[in-house]
């Protein structure tokens, strides 16, 4: 059992070692070797597909994916759909639409003065599938909450075509670019998606003044998500364990910080806009502010992290892996190297740098980092859809071994950062690798990974709600630092030492 925490080979001339000279003539008997396509330099599923979505009763025929018998092939709609559990289990996203409805959401509603949740474009954004104009078929498509077309792009250019022959000689690119159809079996093209709504984009951001309302935080963490608690698949993956949560957890990374950059750049272009907001809070580590303060709670000296005084973390949860990924990038997907992200790191530099950096050339930094971003997507991708070599033995311990390191200093003596948001990403890492490798019957550092996660839980008190680390002192972090050592010791005879 996994503990959780609550919260075609292409090749040019060159790469054969062949030299081809302008002068030098040719048999026109000799095959010629076509020139090799370049990688594509942006990843395909990114952003919203410019056609209309169709209800998710499109689906449900049971000849097509409403067969009736749950759990099987070709009844997919019928193990999403609500109806197909029992109550408080199922698929999440068939509940989006309906906790619009709920006290929480009607007050944050009224604080933020938009109207009904239910109603309000805010909202609907990512809680349902806006975009038909017809209102009883846009009725019914809210109704559905984040349905089939929220993940596998709208359905009208598609569905009549996506079980032809010619459809299956399509490429997942041609599949997205000519019909909006996401190939949702590409990893790349399912995070990137996923982040659209879990992290943000330009036209979704969840900003401080709904964090501020009630909303909850937006964290995203790809290989926890889709290993929720009763969260049943209507899919079965294709990709063995461990491949399939190494790669998953690789590409999760960069899919995240690759939304929160280009958010980044978003915000920082409408900075001067009357709505614009600069710095916008929600960028940042929230317990950097949201903490006790006073003598015996400077958290900061519990760690190596070296921040401006007064400047919080920016989107330390979805920087904190990205390191690691890059290293074990070759692995997860053998023949792909990573670039060396120095577009990323000129960005980490100068938002770290003071509170309030220029925002035009924040937003100039982070299209460079965007486009940097991409290219690795792509070409992780690309590399998917060819046919990724099998990831080699022992990658997934040595990757847990990798993850509990980047938690402490090189010495063990200090952790690498104290914030939160990084310990809580270095533990999931930790555990995602821990499943990809069979679990408790397959590892024997199960205990040192629990107690790093209970070390990691907010506070529980009788009659008291907590959504933050209220009891995060040094202490606790004392302890952290501790079990994180013992975890990376248990893990060390398995990972590579």
């Amino acid at each position: 059992m996994r503990p959780f925490f609550i919260i075609a080979v292409v090749a040019g001339a060159s790469a054969l070692g062949v030299s081809f000279s302008p002068a030098s003539p040719r048999n026109p008997q000799e095959p010629q070797l076509a020139p090799a396509a370049p990688e594509p330099r942006t990843p395909y599923g990114v952003g919203k597909a410019p056609f209309a979505h169709r209800a998710a009763t499109s689906c449900a025929a049971a000849s097509c994916h409403g067969g009736g018998q749950v759990g099987k092939v070709g009844s997919e709609h019928s193990t999403w759909a609500p109806e197909a559990f029992p109550e408080g289990q199922g698929d999440p996203h068939t509940k989006a639409y309906r906790v619009l409805f709920n006290p929480v959401s009607v007050r944050m509603a009224k604080v933020l003065n938009i109207g009904d949740a239910h109603k309000a474009a805010l909202c609907l954004k990512c809680h349902a599938v806006d975009s038909a104009k017809d209102p009883d078929t846009r009725d019914q498509i809210l109704s559905e909450g984040v349905g089939c077309g929220a993940c596998h792009g709208p359905a009208d250019k598609w569905i009549g075509d996506h079980y032809s022959a010619e459809w299956k000689g399509l490429s997942n690119r041609e599949k997205w670019e000519k019909y909006g159809f996401v190939p949702a079996s590409n990893l790349v093209a399912r995070a990137v998606n996923c982040a659209g709504c879990h992290v943000g984009d330009a036209d979704r951001d969840v900003n401080h003044d709904l964090y501020a309302a009630g909303h909850p935080r937006i964290t995203f963490e790809a290989a926890a998500f889709h290993h929720q608690p009763g969260y049943r698949k209507h899919w079965t993956e294709k990709t063995p364990q461990p491949d399939f949560e190494v790669r998953l957890w690789v590409v999760g990374q960069i899919a995240a910080l690759r939304s929160a950059t280009d958010l980044l750049r978003s915000r920082a272009d409408k900075a001067d806009k009357p709505d614009g907001v600069w710095p916008e809070f929600a960028g940042y580590s929230c317990f950097s502010c949201h903490q006790k303060i006073g003598e015996g709670y400077i958290r900061g000296e519990a760690s190596a992290a070296a921040r401006a005084p007064g400047v919080p973390g920016w989107e330390v949860w979805s920087n904190t892996g990205i390191g690691i990924a890059a290293e074990y990038c070759s692995a997860a997907y053998p023949g792909v190297n990573s670039p060396d992200l120095k577009e990323l790191k000129a960005l980490q530099t100068l938002i770290g740098a003071k509170r309030a950096p220029n925002a035009k050339t924040v937003a100039a930094q982070a299209t460079k980092a965007v486009a940097e971003l991409d290219t690795w997507l792509a070409a992780l991708q690309a590399a998917e859809d060819r046919g990724a070599r099998p990831v080699p033995k022992g990658t997934a311990e040595k990757l847990a071994l990798a993850i509990a390191r980047n938690a402490l200093t090189k010495d063990g003596k200090k952790l690498a950062d104290h914030d939160w948001d990084a310990l809580a990403s270095n533990y999931l890492g930790c555990a995602a690798m821990f499943h990809a490798n069979g679990g408790a019957d397959k590892n024997s550092w199960g205990k040192e990974l629990t107690a790093v996660r209970d070390g990691l839980r907010y506070p529980v008190t009788k009659g008291a709600r907590f959504d933050s680390p209220a009891d995060y002192d040094a202490k606790k972090l004392d302890l952290l630092k501790t079990n994180f050592g013992r975890l990376r010791d248990a893990v060390a005879p398995t990972g590579g030492n």
